[in-house]
């Protein structure tokens, strides 16, 4: 197949970092695969992550001929419209197999408004052409302030199926949200765990030291409950005796909020990293004993440091919510996704007390991470969907064109023929057996 991957392929986008990765498997499964990168802007000075593949930026190519030029076009979608701003224009120039590697993608939608300069009026209208009319006071509510909590906001408006009814096809990262694009995807929907490549220079087994270290990796905001780890620790002279490593990019506020919290509850060895680059990402992961990987609410699809955790081969923490509660009991161990402050501690002592149970479980993790999460099986995975995608085309357009004529009929989607007619139409467009 001809293949079309569209993605941020900034050195700096870990959505760039899998799909390096991803599409190197795909060139050597015999598909021929271009990169075309949806960053808002193609910025020159801006590293790029190394490919021996066709690279393109979407504001210097020529749109119309994607739907000739390619068999599939897979749009890879973030939270982030700086990194995705090219996928609208994907969208409408192409049928598109869409990787959902966020369930909650509010943020991009208001980007692209802000972006577009559309005002409260498309916002409200947007979200009722999704949700129905029983969406509009949640609209309201968001757009004027007075619904802030972005938990709230993911319960009633993740905007995920704004999106994912212009796919043709789609791909989650876990069961939790899979629901929502199948509600409005009209061909095949799959899931497949994330692809998270192991690193350069993965982690060795963990040292015997004293103190240990827990680490958080990642973008540190509010959502990632580092103060609640922080408090956890505060009430625990065992826990008081480690360090606690944040490693990533963190603003000021944040970093004077955490160390405000560190100060409170008397515990003097929080270390903050601030963002790094791979090297130092290496040495830190190498350096840690007991990984943390927290979410409240969760908004992604699946979780980068999570999986960096479980590769790490450290044993890692993770709230019982979303992609997290689907990661195997007996590989992390779970928290009540509220993030109980006292079921933390608890969890947190234990592992700073049996060192056996550190490195058996995270010897199996490492081990299920290095089987479930490479780039070879997510191309397989993504391979199968884009056959099904490709060879449900003839269904979905006569499905379409019936649908158009049943209802000028006035057939009610509700009415007990709609789903005998869709039976019929399995049937007729079922594969040939061999």
């Amino acid at each position: 197949m001809k293949i079309c991957w569209v993605t941020p392929f900034a050195l700096r986008s870990s959505i760039g970092r899998v799909s390096a990765a991803v599409t190197e498997q795909l060139a050597a499964r015999g598909h021929q695969v271009e990169i075309l990168r949806c960053e808002d802007q193609d910025d020159p000075a801006e590293p790029l992550h190394p490919t021996a593949l066709p690279v393109h930026h979407w504001r210097r190519y020529d749109l119309s001929g994607l739907r000739t030029a390619f068999d599939v076009v897979v749009v890879n979608i973030g939270d982030n419209y700086p990194f995705h701003a090219g996928v609208f224009a994907v969208l409408d120039a192409a049928p598109c197999l869409g990787i959902f590697h966020d369930f909650y993608i509010y943020n991009l939608f208001s980007g692209w408004l802000h972006h577009n300069g559309l005002d409260y009026r498309r916002h409200d209208a947007e979200i009722v052409a999704t949700y129905g009319p029983q969406a509009e006071p949640h609209a309201v509510a968001v757009r004027s302030g007075q619904m802030l909590d972005m938990g709230e906001i993911a319960q009633h408006l993740p905007m995920t199926e704004w999106l994912a009814g212009r796919c043709e096809a789609a791909l989650a990262h876990a069961q939790f949200y899979a629901p929502k694009l199948e509600a409005v995807v009209p061909g095949p929907v799959a899931v497949t765990p994330l692809c998270c490549p192991d690193r350069a220079t993965p982690p060795g087994p963990p040292k015997a030291k004293t103190p240990l270290t827990l680490t958080t990796v990642g973008v540190m905001n509010p959502n990632k409950r580092v103060a609640d780890v922080i408090r956890a620790i505060g009430g625990s002279d065992a826990l008081k005796a480690c360090a606690y490593r944040l490693v990533g990019p963190i603003s000021d506020d944040e970093r004077a909020a955490l160390e405000g919290v560190a100060a409170e509850v008397g515990f003097a060895n929080l270390v903050i990293d601030g963002a790094v680059d791979d090297e130092t990402l290496d040495r830190r992961l190498d350096e840690a004993d007991i990984m943390v990987a927290l979410r409240k609410p969760v908004l992604e699809g699946a979780s980068g440091s999570a999986c960096e955790g479980m590769l790490s081969g450290r044993p890692t923490v993770v709230a019982r919510a979303g992609f997290y509660g689907e990661l195997p009991d007996d590989l992390v161990f779970k928290i009540d996704g509220e993030i109980v402050i006292e079921e933390l501690r608890e969890v947190l002592e234990r592992l700073v007390a049996d060192e056996t149970l550190r490195r058996r479980t995270g010897q199996a993790a490492r081990a299920w991470a290095l089987e479930t999460l490479n780039a070879a099986r997510y191309a397989e995975a993504v391979d199968t969907l884009a056959q099904a995608q490709v060879t449900s085309r003839p269904l979905l357009a006569v499905g379409v064109r019936l649908g158009h004529e049943l209802r000028g009929m006035g057939l009610a989607d509700t009415d007990p023929a709609t789903a005998r007619i869709g039976a019929t139409l399995q049937t007729l467009f079922a594969p040939i057996e061999p």
